[in-house]
């Protein structure tokens, strides 16, 4: 009897230290993943290096755009169109490269696609371009910790100085105002035009290696972002290529590893969780909030050269991401201020008049998930079918305050006298 004891205690503690081993493992995993990812931005910010991405000839030729949306016929030759009407205006775009590549179309109440065009970063014959970054006092420098911060600026200077819009004829100006916004800071355009038809997108990085985390770069062929973003839903999927089913493997493990460390950075550093306060609940981070309900839900699949990622999301959460883009924008505006005044306070050449935010948001800027798609910005079905809900409740909730006054009156009349 004493035997069986000491051999189920051995055992027991063999299982414990084997299980002491693998969460030590997998935590030296995730801090090797972060460190390795960080320091190799940090290097490229510092040494002033921009990715060379892959030829422009390459990434905008027709086997390519075959090759990406495939399943699409009809996208296909929307995209062929709308390049060689660019290429046919200034063949020198040829001689570009292309460091990512953004996608985006709708579609009509047909189906049918509609307003195709494609977003081209990277370097393209312009002496006259600058390279574009996050101003070094802006919103992520202050808020965000260093090494996180640089993560940011380093894509923003590493995808290279300029972007080139390929669409149709009569959208140039549609589109180029959108693109104008954005880099100013502004955000309604885009949110305007996801409200009135949901926003197909896909971006694609040709090469991504370079900008790749060291224990990720020989595991990653080709990065791709596709989803759909509408007034009240949305929807993601991140599709990792890899040359070989091991490295497929290690490319699923990291992701994981990566995704895990940008919950810990959500819901630790900027607080993505509900309060509980003397007074009740409190929820003044809801924009982390939504990235950790939002990382919660992404499901991962390997399967064999392909890791893939799917994610369902609803209107905070849009609404979370739209400031996000939202965010980066005044910062790169920032920055051209700066560059314009030399070294002067970007206040003083930023600050708009009459702006309640102090100058650092638009002065449309709403704090808070019903902006801009919800009742205090773009109104949309669901934001509107939830006010009209609450309204009922209300019109209820004073109905039965009501009844339960006039009941009491009701019965002191019924007493004798």
């Amino acid at each position: 009897m004493r035997r069986i004891l000491y051999r189920s205690l051995f055992f027991c503690l063999l299982v414990l230290l084997a299980a002491g081993a693998f969460v030590g493992w997998r935590a030296f995993g995730i801090y090797q993943t972060a460190y390795g990812g960080f320091q190799h931005l940090r290097h490229l910010l510092e040494s002033g290096e921009t990715v060379e991405g892959a030829p422009a000839e390459d990434v905008l030729s027709d086997s390519y755009l075959l090759s990406l949306f495939g399943g699409n016929p009809e996208l296909v030759e929307r995209l062929k169109a709308v390049v060689d009407l660019g290429m046919a205006a200034d063949e020198n775009l040829k001689l570009g490269s292309v460091s990512a590549m953004m996608v985006t179309y709708q579609k009509d109440a047909d189906g049918a696609v509609s307003d195709a065009a494609i977003y081209a970063i990277g370097g393209f014959p312009d002496p006259k371009s600058s390279r574009i970054g996050f101003h070094s006092t802006g919103y992520f420098e202050q808020e965000l910790d260093p090494t996180l911060w640089l993560t940011g600026n380093a894509i923003m200077n590493l995808l290279g100085r300029d972007i080139i819009v390929f669409c149709e004829q009569d959208k140039v100006e549609q589109h180029m105002s959108l693109l104008y916004d954005l880099l100013q800071g502004g955000i309604l355009s885009l949110a305007q035009r996801v409200a009135s038809s949901p926003l197909h997108y896909a971006l694609v990085f040709p090469d991504p290696k370079e900008i790749a985390p060291p224990n990720l770069r020989n595991h990653l062929q080709t990065l791709l972002f596709r989803g759909e973003m509408s007034a009240d839903h949305g929807q993601s999927e991140v599709i990792m290529v890899s040359p070989s089913i091991r490295s497929a493997r290690q490319t699923y493990v990291i992701f994981q590893d990566m995704a895990t460390l940008a919950r810990i950075a959500f819901h630790d550093h900027f607080g993505g969780y509900i309060k509980d306060m003397p007074w009740g609940p409190m929820n003044d981070n809801w924009w982390a909030v939504e990235y950790v309900k939002l990382i919660d839900s992404i499901r991962v699949v390997h399967d064999q050269i392909l890791v893939t990622a799917r994610v369902e999301y609803d209107r905070p959460q849009n609404n979370a991401i739209l400031k996000t883009i939202e965010r980066a924008g005044r910062d790169l505006a920032m920055q051209k201020a700066y560059s314009i005044v030399g070294d002067l306070p970007w206040e003083f050449v930023y600050r708009e008049i009459g702006n309640p935010s102090g100058g650092y948001w638009s002065p449309q800027h709403r704090w808070g998930a019903e902006w801009p798609l919800g009742e205090e910005g773009i109104p949309t079905p669901g934001s509107m079918a939830a006010a009209a809900e609450r309204q009922r409740l209300r019109e209820a909730a004073q109905e039965l305050k009501r009844l339960q006054q006039e009941m009491p009156d009701a019965a002191s009349s019924d007493l004798p006298s």
